[in-house]
Formats: C-alpha cells, structure tokens, sequence
C-alpha cells in the first residue's frame, strides 16, 4: 500500500477536504463478512436472541457475553444447541469483561475470560474480542502486575489450547477500561502482545475519542475485527464521509474480516434493518 494514500484517507478525519480520495480504494477481490453483535437482544432468551438476528436477515453474528445472563459453565451447552438451530455462522465472541480496580478481583477476570474462550470454542468462533481488563485508574505497576496476572499466566495458554485468536479492543472515553488510544494501548501490548494477537478496531469508540487516525496508523495491519456504528453506537443508514474513508482505509490495508454492527440496545428494529441495507450495498464496492 502507498503510504501517501493513507495520509490522504486519514487527513478526512481530521477534518481536511481532499478530493482524490474519492478517485482510489475501491476495488473487487477482498470478501467483507457482514455480522451483527446479539449484544442489542441480550434481553430475550437465547433462542429468540438469535432467530430475531436471522430474520433481519444476517448469516453471521458476533456473540456477546452479556446475552448470558448469568454466566454457568455449562449454559455453553445451551447456547451451542441455539446457534445450530438458528443456522446463523458465529464468526468472532465478545469476552465477558470486568475491569478490576484491584488485584484481589484477578480470579473473577480471569474466569471471566475462561469461560468467554469455553463459549467460543463451543460456538465454533475463531476469534475472541477482548479488553484489557485493567481499570484505567490503577497505577502502572499494578496495571503491569493484574495485565500479566490474567493474560500471560492464564487467558492466552488457554486460547492457544483451544486454537482461538484474541483480538484487543480500543475502548470508550466513558469506559472505565485502560486502553482508548495509542499510548494506552501500547502499554497493554508491551506486557501482553504476542504472535497473531490483533486488534478489534471500535469505529465509534475511535469516533469519539477522536482517535481513528492515530489508531489506523498504528494498527492498520493489526485489525482482523471492526465493531461498526457511529458516535454513540447509533446505526449508519447514510453512506458518510467519515463511513467511507473507514472502509477504503480498511481496504488499502488488505482487510477481509468481520464487520460486525455493534448499536445501542434501543436501536429500532426499522434502523438496524436500514443499516444492513447500507453495509449490503457498500460492502460490495470493496
């Protein structure tokens, strides 16, 4: 990819007009997996939770955590026998998190992520969207301490075992989580990065924390997932500016993953199907 390219997409998010962008980066060859996350039903039974995503019409879903309302080792069982009913493909899980304010939660977190890697495993997803599950006010030390407690003793040996990929997720302004920009981020991977860790790049989060551009640059190659809505988790039903630039960004950076619809829990059902209008018609531009 020309470097130069990237600057020119990037620069749109910072508010600059340029027009070649609208002359580059669409092309064929690259198959965008459109999924929706079943965290916006986490309120119906799981079977209802997925048959009313297949009658919006998608084949694949992303698996949230908190459809679960209580999580059980064994209510894995459950969900497995809902996702072969439904026919839906479950291509990425959302891991159940918990960002500990002190190191004394460390179990709950780590059990947190075993059984999300359980539920994955049993839901036939290659891969597993995680937090950095430290609260973004402890200290660094401690930050270091609970990162390598969780992840290197215990949540990556256990997802080598299982043969499932974790991918970080870059957070909210308003979470409570450490890891919303680059800085932070690179904090985390310092202490728990290794070969095929990737990155679930959350366009709203980047949104706004203002923070695409950084996190494009730094992780463009990284991406293997994209949690998709606007500010707020609302829904695209316009194809945007700041939409657009996304995708080709994504594009020119060879990406063929899962773009997966992660809206608010309220979203209309009339919007959600709008905006898988949207990403059908797009989608094959790229």
């Amino acid at each position: 990819m020309d470097p130069n390219y990237t600057k020119i997409y990037i620069n749109l998010f910072e508010g600059k007009q340029v027009k070649k962008v609208q002359q580059i980066g669409l092309g064929e060859g690259l198959t965008l997996k459109l999924s929706l996350s079943n965290g916006i039903f986490c309120k119906l039974g799981i079977h209802q939770n997925f048959e009313t995503v297949k009658q919006l019409g998608f084949d694949n879903v992303e698996f949230n955590m908190k459809s679960i309302k209580k999580e059980r080792d064994t209510d894995v069982y459950r969900e497995q026998t809902a996702l072969v009913s439904s026919g839906l493909k479950c291509l990425t899980l959302h891991s159940a998190s918990l960002h500990i304010k002190d190191p004394i939660e460390i179990h709950q977190a780590v059990y947190y992520g075993k059984i999300s890697l359980e539920c994955a495993h049993a839901l036939g997803a290659p891969l597993m969207t995680v937090h950095s599950n430290v609260s973004k006010k402890l200290p660094q030390n401690v930050r270091e301490r609970c990162l390598n407690e969780i992840f290197n003793e215990e949540i990556k040996p256990f997802a080598k075992k299982l043969g499932i990929k974790l991918a970080l997720e870059n957070l909210s302004y308003t979470s409570t989580g450490f890891g919303k920009n680059v800085d932070q981020l690179e904090e985390v991977l310092g202490i728990i990065d290794y070969d095929g860790l990737g990155i679930t790049f959350d366009l709203c989060h980047a949104l706004e924390t203002k923070q695409t551009n950084n996190l494009l640059e730094k992780y463009g190659k990284r991406v293997c997932n994209v949690h998709m809505a606007n500010k707020a988790h609302k829904p695209f039903t316009e194809p945007k500016q700041e939409l657009t630039t996304f995708l080709t960004c994504l594009y020119e950076y060879g990406y063929d993953g899962p773009i997966t619809l992660e809206l608010e829990h309220r979203t209309p059902i009339e919007e959600i199907a709008k905006s898988k209008t949207l990403f059908d018609r797009l989608l094959k531009k790229f």
